[in-house]
């Protein structure tokens, strides 16, 4: 039994003596599970699998407790996601809370997702929208650091925000401004879409079904591109299309995916989902190619969360190394995803540019 075996049982579930039993590294497992941020997950697995099969106590007691910080972590973003989201009503704008406690929702478990900061959707009421974000965040957090799709805004009852008045981006310019205006069509619907958070932390609005699966997509698109995605990520999709979509909403969504610019992207993960994960092809949004999807599975293993654990990147903390070290990422990837790797360098011209004019 290796993570990855360990992982699939955790999130599909199957027989448990398909696992293969005897030496087990779980000094390695447990590392994985850190890096790629499923500490909680892995876990729920493990207390599956019977008495024989799982790790030593000194290993499980340590595990214990660090899954009990992660659920004792979500009852606070979850109170504070909801405190954030009436802050914002007050002060007159529409909200969203994007990915983090909306996704926690969609788990067998709602306290084993590893919880992050808040990354909160905004639309103003009136006035110009991302002047007012911009001007809300920094009478808060005055160093705050602006981004093509968000600024952030300090700390809120001890936890991490971001306000994006966009949800996303995609570095090809054509297909952004497609997405954007999708974004757009389609803002009002997440934005009172409200659901109940556990135990009575009170109730967000979250993005629809629907908008996640292209969202989500292009989040982890992004990320993949610019520093790397890891499987808590693919994990949080795997919950996305277990919410089930009609045949006319999956042709209509793999047109969007084309038109968006993350097809092929798609194709990966669908890929990692079935192989890794054990999602069935009758819930995959678009069929999974396995070059692309090897690729991908590859740069996650290396990586980790949001590559935060890739060797590669070491002691590029300056912005000249840090530039070329994902021109040197590009390259990499472009053999099987060209429209985002030739396109970033333009990207990041143009994104030079915008910040000059809107910090």
């Amino acid at each position: 039994m290796n993570f990855l075996d360990l992982l699939k049982f955790s999130v599909a579930g199957g027989d448990v003596d398909r696992l293969a039993d005897g030496d087990v590294d779980w000094q390695d497992i447990h590392e994985c599970a850190k890096q790629q941020s499923l500490l909680g997950v892995v876990f729920r697995g493990i207390e599956q699998l019977p008495e024989r099969m799982r790790p030593p106590r000194d290993v499980l007691l340590t595990w214990y407790a660090e899954v009990q910080r992660i659920r004792l972590s979500n009852y606070k973003v979850n109170e504070n996601a909801a405190k954030l989201s009436a802050v914002f009503r007050k002060a007159g704008f529409w909200s969203c809370v994007l990915k983090g406690q909306g996704n926690n929702l969609l788990y067998p478990d709602p306290y084993t997702r590893m919880a992050g900061d808040i990354d909160i959707w905004v639309k103003a009421k009136e006035g110009d929208n991302i002047r007012r974000c911009v001007d809300f965040a920094r009478k808060h957090h005055p160093d705050g650091m602006i981004v093509y799709h968000h600024i952030d805004a300090g700390m809120f009852c001890g936890t991490e925000v971001e306000i994006h008045f966009r949800p996303s981006f995609m570095n090809n310019l054509v297909c952004n401004l497609r997405l954007q205006q999708w974004f757009e069509a389609e803002a009002k619907e997440q934005f009172v879409h409200s659901v109940e958070l556990p135990d009575g932390a009170g109730h967000i609005c979250v993005p629809t079904n629907a908008f996640n699966r292209i969202y989500q997509m292009v989040h982890i698109s992004n990320h993949f591109f610019h520093e790397g995605i890891g499987l808590r990520q693919l994990v949080d999709y795997y919950y996305v299309l277990q919410q089930g979509f009609s045949q006319e909403e999956q042709r209509q969504e793999e047109r969007l995916m084309k038109r968006f610019g993350i097809y092929k992207i798609a194709t990966a993960v669908m890929f990692v989902l079935g192989n890794v994960l054990g999602l069935p092809r009758e819930q995959m949004i678009v069929p999974s190619d396995e070059r692309r999807g090897k690729l991908l599975l590859e740069e996650i293993m290396l990586a980790g969360n949001f590559g935060h654990f890739d060797k590669r990147l070491a002691g590029s903390h300056t912005p000249l190394k840090k530039n070329i070290q994902r021109l040197k990422r590009d390259v990499r990837l472009m053999w099987l995803f060209p429209s985002e790797c030739l396109w970033e360098p333009i990207f990041r011209l143009y994104h030079f540019f915008w910040r000059m004019r809107n910090n």
